[in-house]
């Protein structure tokens, strides 16, 4: 899975550790309800256990994005300042 950006790896990873429990205990014929509670306890357990690696990775990305020392000014926003600039110079 090195293609995927960290944040989709992870989330497919919790949604499997979510779903594949979940499906067990419906097989089984557990009620609908306490299926979903306990497939959610195990999934929140597997993810905390097993995929820091992941985890960390999305909080670096996250942690880059949000302390960028320039800001990403793209062509529309420099546009739009240009005109904010130009009806507040009259």
């Amino acid at each position: 899975m090195k293609n995927f950006p960290a944040w989709l790896q992870y989330t497919l990873l919790r949604l499997v550790s979510f779903i594949v429990p979940l499906a067990i205990l419906l097989a089984l014929g557990v009620e609908g309800w306490i299926s979903a509670l306990v497939a959610a306890v195990i999934g929140i357990c597997v993810s905390y256990i097993f995929f820091a690696r992941s985890r960390n990775a999305v909080a670096l990305q996250i942690h880059t994005a949000r302390t960028r020392k320039t800001p990403f000014v793209g062509a529309d926003d420099a546009a739009e300042d240009a005109a904010v600039d130009a009806t507040n110079e009259r």
